[in-house]
């Protein structure tokens, strides 16, 4: 008698277990039904809406170029944006070291005597001008990417990410027109918030095996971060 009661028990238990499972399961395809996955376009489309309704976030950007066998590191910075149009950056242009702000239409950089010097968007350095085209492009063109595809989930700093591969129909960059061509991309977009994290592009270079690869790192989405600039010196 002892034996059939734990047999009656351990049914018990396995029709509640399997009960359970039958539930857990189709709570999952009714979920799946009303919540389809989304495609790879889809991920990156709501992946860049996320970053353009983003109050503020930080960047690394690093862009080098691999010419005659050769590696230059033609821009390293690290950067942050307030919405809707501050910027701070500091880091290496061409292994010149650069700090600036920039509010608007109006840039304001450390010079080399250590001194804030400001000017409009279409004045002052061409090479200042063209870190921020560096900072902004791989962004801006990410809305002209086509043939995306789900390469597989990785994990990045600490998150699950889409890994999404997909070419470029064209780039912003007017240096990047004349020199580069067939731009390719890879995203990392987290599943959580579906927030862009990482992306690389490559360009090859116009009849030649040169090439540029530039990479960008976005952390820190909405969080507290204030773009104070100098008080300039009177003039």
């Amino acid at each position: 008698m002892r034996f059939l009661f734990v047999d009656h028990r351990l049914g018990r238990r396995t029709v509640i277990i399997l009960v359970l499972l039958i539930l857990l399961v189709g709570g999952r395809l009714v979920y799946r039904a009303q919540h389809p996955p989304l495609s790879a376009q889809e991920i990156v489309g709501k992946g860049l809406d996320n970053l353009d309704a983003a109050y503020s976030y930080k960047y690394n950007l690093m862009a080098v170029s691999y010419i005659d066998g050769n590696e230059t590191v033609l821009t390293e910075i690290e950067g942050i944006y307030n919405a809707p149009d501050r910027f701070y950056i500091k880091g290496e242009t061409l292994a010149n070291p650069l700090e600036a702000y920039i509010i608007g239409n109006e840039y304001i950089v450390r010079d080399p005597q250590d001194a804030w010097i400001s000017f409009q968007g279409g004045q002052g350095p061409s090479l200042l001008r063209e870190t921020v085209l560096f900072s902004e492009s791989p962004l801006a063109d990410l809305r002209r990417l086509h043939s995306v595809e789900l390469v597989e989930e990785r994990d990045f700093a600490g998150q699950r990410c889409y890994l999404l591969e997909g070419k470029l129909a064209g780039v912003s960059n007017p240096l990047w027109q004349v020199f580069w061509q067939d731009f390719t991309c890879r995203l990392w977009i987290d599943k959580r918030e579906i927030r862009l994290r990482r992306l690389e592009l490559h360009g090859t270079s116009i009849g030649s095996a040169d090439s540029l690869q530039v990479s960008l790192e976005i952390f820190d989405y909405d969080a507290k971060l204030v773009i104070s600039p100098p008080e300039l010196a009177a003039k």
